[in-house]
């Protein structure tokens, strides 16, 4: 495989939460941490016939959270979105899309629970953030991206 594609700096990035069926773009997102299975669980099963090396089964995916970084928009469509997010509790498909140069080039798709949503802390001339946590349910590989409705 050739190493085709230059670093990138993180802009045009997007992140988009399903609201009532369809995928709705977050607005004002600042950052997000780019959602993985996580660590597999290592099981021993070292028996009596080893060779001085202990053996393990990969048994579950480790609980992985994430989160996304946002200017507080209080009232928003995107506020309102992850509010009921988080008081539903519900699991809701996702798409975290990886752009190169500023042109989506990847995306991750997946399923995640909202486990929490909140505002960080109002100061003189400070910006107002919210943070939404999320908790994977499941998650796709990275893949090239594809366009809305594509």
């Amino acid at each position: 495989m050739a190493e085709d594609v230059d670093p990138s700096l993180g802009h045009k990035d997007q992140f988009w939460l399903d609201d009532a069926g369809s995928l709705y773009k977050l607005i004002g997102v600042k950052e997000f941490d780019i959602p993985t299975g996580g660590q597999r669980e290592q099981v021993e099963d070292t028996d009596l016939d080893h060779d001085w090396r202990r053996t393990y089964l990969s048994a579950f995916y480790e609980d992985t959270d994430f989160e996304v970084l946002l200017n507080a928009r209080f009232l928003s469509d995107t506020d309102t979105l992850l509010t009921e997010a988080r008081n539903a509790a519900d699991v809701r498909p996702f798409k975290a899309v990886i752009a190169i140069d500023g042109t989506p080039t990847a995306q991750v798709e997946g399923t995640a629970k909202c486990t929490g949503y909140s505002y960080s802390r109002v100061t003189p001339g400070g910006l107002k953030e919210a943070t939404a946590t999320f908790r994977v349910a499941t998650v796709n590989d990275i893949a090239a991206y594809v366009a809305a409705g594509a």
